[in-house]
């Protein structure tokens, strides 16, 4: 995608306004990228007032990229406001998750600052080194990996969170250590939200399941060791 495409597709009036608060308060300086593009948001990465790399994830001004927040919000016991309003109020609940993960031990960016549609957190590698989705790189150890990002479900869980969205798509390598990003969907565990829970875990044994893994643990296992019992 041309630069001036990106610029029409990410840069409205007001989210501009808001870049230009965040350069002003020397949390990011000029935008480089995209790095990550989706179709609710778009992630460059810049440099803070102390010279250190940050991404930087701006959420789309765009309804058809936001159908489904209503019923997100709904689920996070929230009520609908206006479409600004709604598209804020899934940024800064994606923020507050990360930072919730990010104090748990969650291998996951530091956030470092929300404002309105746009989260300032940990760049994920070095400049001439961007960590790669985890679908793009399999230079892992297999059974370490597997054992780790099951923990890391069975951690958040065990505290009150599913990330909602947890694939390969959804896990850098860096280093050959998996950081897992992207909480945009992520929601409380209750009887409403299981199935979220449910679907990380599927999706995270089919992905090893392809990788010729050959010691998943069975789903009835991993709920079990979280504990997690319906209480309707």
């Amino acid at each position: 995608m041309t630069k001036s495409k990106v610029f029409s597709h990410v840069f409205d009036e007001e989210t501009l306004r808001n870049v230009n608060k965040l350069q002003g308060d020397g949390y990011i300086s000029n935008l480089l990228g995209p790095i990550g593009t989706g179709k609710e948001s778009y992630v460059f990465y810049s440099r803070d007032f102390h010279d250190k790399l940050v991404a930087v994830k701006i959420h789309r001004h765009n309804i058809d990229a936001f159908k489904s927040i209503p019923s997100y919000i709904r689920l996070r016991g929230r009520k609908s406001g206006g479409f600004i309003k709604q598209i804020n109020d899934w940024t800064r609940f994606e923020y507050n998750f990360l930072s919730k993960a990010y104090k748990l031990g969650v291998n996951a960016p530091e956030p470092i600052r929300c404002y309105e549609n746009i989260i300032v957190m940990q760049f994920i590698g070095t400049e001439g080194n961007i960590a790669k989705q985890a679908i793009k790189d399999d230079n892992f150890d297999v059974d370490r990996w597997y054992k780790l990002i099951t923990k890391i479900i069975i951690d958040m869980a065990k505290n009150g969170m599913i990330h909602g969205d947890l694939s390969p798509y959804n896990i850098l390598n860096y280093s050959g250590e998996p950081f897992i990003i992207d909480f945009s969907q992520a929601l409380k565990l209750s009887s409403s939200t299981v199935n979220f829970l449910i679907r990380d875990i599927t999706n995270i044994n089919n992905w090893f399941l392809s990788l010729k893994y050959k010691n998943l643990k069975e789903l009835k296992d991993i709920i079990g060791e979280i504990g997690w019992k319906d209480e309707n």
